[in-house]
């Protein structure tokens, strides 16, 4: 079997309808799972109609999933708005990413999946990359309603 034999074989495996479902429900399970915890973070606020969060959903293409529809949030706070809606799945150095934006600027959020966690993507390594805590967040927040 020659190398490139060898590579189309796996690139026809990882290109299976099948294999594209489940990587397309794993990135959206992330995604999901990032936004509970931002609608749990801001749960106190929203409750003290301080924050309005709207769920929203839009629509992706990328060459390796396809076309879908993802969810997003838009959060409103003292007549300023601020969207995080998923970019994609297909990120160098990350399994996926989510911007925080606002007429302030975007704040990338990366999926690492291997180890179940979403980190802000801001540094110049992926090892400097701070783990996205609720405190992280609040602060991220506060200078995109500012």
């Amino acid at each position: 079997m020659t190398a490139i034999t060898e590579f189309l074989r796996r690139q026809k495996e990882t290109a299976s309808p099948h294999r594209r479902a489940q990587r397309q429900k794993e990135w959206l399970d992330a995604v999901e799972g990032l936004l509970r915890d931002i609608r749990s973070w801001l749960a106190e606020d929203q409750r003290e109609k301080l924050v309005k969060i709207h769920p929203d959903k839009i629509k992706i293409t990328e060459e390796n999933l396809g076309t879908y529809t993802a969810p997003s949030l838009v959060l409103t706070a003292a007549g300023k708005t601020v969207k995080v809606k998923p970019i994609g799945s297909t990120i160098i150095g990350a399994d996926g990413r989510v911007d925080m934006e606002s007429a302030n600027g975007t704040f990338m959020f990366l999926y690492i999946a291997d180890q179940d966690k979403w980190v802000h993507g801001v540094g110049r390594q992926p090892s400097e990359f701070p783990d996205l805590t609720e405190d992280l967040f609040f602060h991220l927040l506060k200078r995109s309603l500012a």
